[in-house]
């Protein structure tokens, strides 16, 4: 493993060139997808400060020279009116959508990002980093540089290994692109669009979790750009880096360095069944208490993500409020109907889909795009089940949802996050919700016709009915459904974990270049 060096000054030239076989970057294989609408002004931030100002240094050389220099490295910076600033530029949450960096770098390489954060030192600038764009709260975006490893998406086995690296700017489409005809998978999401960067460092939920553990729990090693410059390749559960390659299961995206490339160890895949079933509005609570019992008793078997939805966009009422499960179970059709025999028994379903298929073509059904738009979203974690007071409080919150033009999908979500999840310990890694069984999200969603008054109103009525559940949950949270108006949103997001987090800061980003407004700190909170 290459020792990392301190780089004590930021010289205006470019960075010696490292090279590592099979590894390159390739053009972007997707186009970003959409949605139009007016954005509300005024957002905070999500950007990170440089806090370095007064290490000493070569004199301030402008965006032209970082765009020659990016140039010479087959890398692109895009500035404002240039084409394709606003592709680039765009969030997956339109929130912050009005909040445009100074320019974007599109890395293609180590290099190009080393040569990134260098810049950004010498010149005191702000900068946010980007993989695919999904940080909810809008961490990934900056009136600074931007600075996006999505060009970085090459995906390479190791024969030799069993091992396979994937570029940081790779998505879930890439990824499901490149395994599909090979037996074998990487735990990993359901939204196309999601980047692979952040969905690792966050832990990485997905309906592979309960069986094969979280995405994070399949990282071997990762290539990492740190603060001062260092390229770190190979970072692994041994060696110098160790605690590095810990916070960076589950550590969060942008916190303590700029991540390039992840290997994973992949696990086989084969023939499972997926399922979709609403049943009508009534027997609600049961019905909920059912499917989480089936989870519970079946926790490798199954993986749901159940909610209860209204069936308009009009104002919510308890008997416009269906129940709808969704997700994969290992095993064949006939298993699983057997195993749902109970909430089946007990209300005939206006859906059911019950389907065996190969393990792609489950992917191919579950895919999401959702969240997106316009939004705001909070997340809990449950131990055991919710029971039926917590469902009915929940009921009656989404009773009182102040009304808009949307129809409220996500109103009240329960993620399996248990099984395979629960095996890790929870310092083991810096994901520490392992002792859970569910994650809760619940979600505001407006459109461009939602009066500033209506956002308003909505966004109030959800931070309301959070704090309303918090006597039936954990006072945790899971930092990829990120929210910048969480209460204590160090400890919901790591727990026990802080304290060793704030080391690997102080050890690894001593100046807080990583920073924005939920960034680890240097010290945790006296």
């Amino acid at each position: 493993m290459t020792q990392p060096s301190t780089i004590k000054t930021f010289a205006a030239k470019t960075f010696a060139t490292e090279t590592f076989s099979g590894r390159s970057s390739t053009a972007l294989s997707r186009r970003r997808l959409f949605q139009s609408g007016a954005v509300l002004a005024g957002a905070a931030l999500g950007s990170r400060v440089p806090g370095a100002a007064a290490l000493e240094g070569p004199q301030p050389r402008g965006l032209d020279a970082l765009a020659r220099d990016l140039r010479a490295l087959g890398s692109r910076l895009i500035r404002p009116g240039e084409p394709g600033f606003l592709v680039a530029a765009w969030p997956n949450n339109g929130r912050w959508a009005d909040v445009l960096p100074l320019a974007i770098a599109m890395c293609t390489s180590d290099e190009a990002v080393r040569l990134c954060i260098g810049w950004t030192r010498q010149e005191r600038q702000t900068f946010a980093v980007r993989c695919g764009g999904h940080n909810y709260a809008g961490f990934s975006t900056t009136q600074g540089l931007l600075i996006d490893v999505k060009p970085m998406s090459r995906i390479a086995f190791d024969p030799a290994t069993g091992l396979v690296t994937i570029g940081a700017g790779a998505s879930n489409q890439d990824m499901a692109d490149a395994f599909r005809a090979s037996g074998l998978a990487v735990p990993s999401g359901r939204c196309p669009t999601v980047g692979i960067s952040g969905l690792v460092l966050g832990g990485g939920w997905g309906f592979s979790a309960t069986r094969n553990g979280l995405t994070c729990d399949a990282l071997r090693a990762t290539d990492a750009v740190t603060a001062d410059g260092t390229l770190h390749r190979g970072v692994g559960g041994t060696g110098a880096d160790t605690n590095l390659f810990w916070a960076a299961r589950g550590g969060g995206g942008g916190n303590f360095a700029v991540h390039t490339s992840f290997t994973f160890e992949p696990h086989p895949v084969s023939d499972v069944t997926v399922f979709n079933i609403v049943w009508p509005a009534k027997h609600q609570i049961e019905l909920m208490l059912d499917l989480q019992d089936i989870q519970l008793a079946n926790p490798h078997l199954i993986s749901t993500r159940s909610k209860l939805v209204p069936m308009t966009g009009a104002r919510v009422t308890r008997g416009e409020l269906q129940v709808q499960t969704l997700g994969q179970f290992f095993g064949p059709p006939d298993q699983l109907r057997a195993l749902l025999d109970r909430p089946l028994s007990r209300s005939k379903p206006v859906v059911a889909e019950i389907n065996g298929m190969n393990y792609w073509s489950a992917r191919d059904y579950l895919v999401t795009d959702d969240p997106g738009g316009l939004y705001d979203i909070r997340s809990s974690y449950v131990a055991g089940r919710l029971g039926g007071d917590a469902l009915d409080t929940m009921i009656q919150w989404m009773e009182r949802w102040p009304g808009g033009s949307l129809l409220q999908q996500n109103m009240g979500i329960l993620f399996a996050a248990g099984g395979k999840v629960k095996e890790v310990g929870a310092t083991d890694t810096a994901y520490v919700h392992r002792d859970s069984d569910f994650i809760l999200e619940m979600e505001a969603s407006w459109s461009p016709l939602d009066t500033p008054d209506t956002v308003e109103r909505q966004q109030a009525w959800l931070t309301e009915y959070f704090a309303a559940m918090q006597r039936f949950v954990r006072p945790q949270s899971y930092v990829n459904f990120p929210s910048r108006d969480l209460p204590n949103w160090l400890n919901a997001y790591y727990g026990r974990n802080v304290a060793r987090l704030c080391e690997v800061k102080r050890q690894y980003d001593p100046d807080n270049v990583f920073n924005f407004p939920q960034s680890i700190p240097l010290k945790p909170p006296a």
